[in-house]
């Protein structure tokens, strides 16, 4: 199996892990959409020189439909000090190229905890565990993410690597991000593969003019995404899996 660069989510430098879903519903539009983005946000990183822009990892459900994308900022307000002066025409290029793509919306998050199983050593492929607070005390959400790494040190699934478990910078969700093994290391899970990924300014070697970290390939690292329903701490882990946001 390829190792693909994945994203170093426990970066220090990284004040804001930003989380978004594209519904592309075919795959080849996903594949047009994951390489329109990448291209994208490849030459912004290169005529603008963003230096708060770290990395952007876009991955892409096996079931052709979704487009993931992991992006990481040094703070919230240099991202949305960019984008409000480059996203409208960046967007607008892609949609004119890849028409009726649905946003269902970003998510910015914070690190709330790493938890690193004994003999973890590299990261081939991911899992990402959505967990919604809807209509709960945001204070619920900081619970879960200490009850969900508490659980992962006490019992790590088999095979998984250095997991993520962060919360929503407005405190309403909780997201796991965990690489594993094999498929079925995570009950429920949906498979997505690493298309590719943009480094920022400072990390990455030019391809062809642009900062790609990984470029967009056939087969390789593998994540998985499943989305959950927000529940108390001590129903938090019968979740009910209802795909995509």
């Amino acid at each position: 199996m390829t190792t693909l660069q994945l994203p170093d989510l426990a970066r220090p430098d990284a004040g804001t892990t930003l989380i978004s879903e594209w519904i592309v519903d075919t795959p080849d539009r996903q594949d047009r959409a994951g390489r329109a983005l990448l291209g994208e946000w490849g030459e912004l990183s290169v005529r603008f020189s963003p230096e708060a822009f770290l990395r952007l990892s876009c991955f892409a459900s096996t079931d052709g439909r979704v487009l993931l994308s992991v992006a990481q900022w040094t703070s919230d307000e240099a991202h949305l000090a960019f984008v409000r002066e480059h996203r409208a025409e960046m967007v607008g290029r892609i949609d004119r190229e890849i028409p009726g793509i649905r946003r269902p919306g970003l998510v910015r998050y914070r690190l709330a905890h790493t938890v690193v199983p004994a003999g973890t050593s590299g990261d081939t492929t991911d899992v990402v565990v959505l967990a919604h607070a809807e209509r709960e005390p945001p204070a619920h959400a900081a619970r879960w993410a200490e009850a969900t790494a508490d659980r992962l040190r006490a019992a790590p699934p088999p095979g998984m690597g250095t997991a993520h478990v962060f919360v929503s910078e407005d405190g309403a969700r909780g997201l796991l991000y965990a690489p594993v093994a094999r498929a079925n290391g995570v009950a429920g899970a949906r498979p997505y593969r690493l298309l590719g990924a943009v480094a920022g300014p400072g990390a990455g070697a030019d391809v062809g003019g642009r900062r790609i970290v990984s470029p967009i390939v056939p087969s390789g690292g593998i994540a998985w995404t499943r989305a959950d329903r927000f529940r108390p701490v001590k129903e938090a882990s019968r979740g009910n899996d209802s795909g995509v946001q």
